[in-house]
């Protein structure tokens, strides 16, 4: 009797295991289920930006907005770009005119050490400059410094945002600048100062009032 009665629950658990599509029939496999994209999560880039109270004496702001896709390359795109901030500063004194441009950045399920190797090695591809590397500030282990001077380019006073984060259609300010550029977490960002201001003293502080605000 008891061998009758644990013989029809199995019969019936196989059923059911079949019924629910949980065993293939013979020469056929179930299909893989795809993995999901990586996916950032929607941050909120606006509060990450330096703030007038930030910014050395004599700065004025000239913009804060939100990057749009078409602004980025396809490299980017390819690289797990979601969303971008990006905030300009700009000084007039009597030595002329310097700009500092923060560009903020969301990047998905990718390796956030080789993508900021990736940005310092496409910036310093640019012609006409020669680079110096500098001293870094405490903006984390993914961290580059750089200063690029002209070689023998012409100076210019127009405040650009050159081609920072792998932008499309943007080209490098001919007077040379001096650049930072960190991650953590999902976010990169690149600090530039271009202009007769551009220089570590004032950098490296800009870079850890940045720093500290991704929390």
């Amino acid at each position: 009797m008891q061998r009758s009665l644990f013989l029809g629950l199995a019969l019936i658990a196989c059923a059911a295991l079949f019924c629910a599509g949980c065993i293939s029939s013979p020469g056929t496999q179930a299909a893989p289920v795809p993995a999901a994209p990586a996916q950032a999560a929607n941050v909120s880039l606006a509060p990450l930006a330096l703030a007038p109270a930030d910014m050395p004496s004599g700065y004025t702001l000239l913009s804060g907005r939100q990057k749009s896709a078409g602004e980025m390359g396809t490299l980017a795109k390819d690289l797990g770009w979601q969303q971008g901030y990006v905030t300009v500063y700009s000084l007039n004194d009597t030595a002329g005119q310097s700009a500092i441009t923060q560009t903020i950045a969301v990047y998905a399920g990718k390796n956030m050490s080789d993508l900021v190797s990736l940005v310092y090695t496409t910036e310093r591809q640019e012609k006409g400059l020669n680079f110096t590397d500098l001293p870094l500030p405490a903006t984390g282990p993914d961290t580059r410094a750089f200063i690029a001077t002209a070689a023998d380019a012409t100076p210019s006073s127009t405040a650009t945002e050159g081609t920072i984060m792998l932008a499309a259609g943007t080209s490098a300010p001919s007077e040379g600048y001096a650049e930072v550029i960190f991650a953590k977490g999902d976010i990169l960002e690149v600090i530039r100062m271009t202009g007769p201001g551009a220089h570590n003293d004032v950098l490296t502080p800009l870079a850890e009032t940045a720093y500290a605000k991704l929390g």
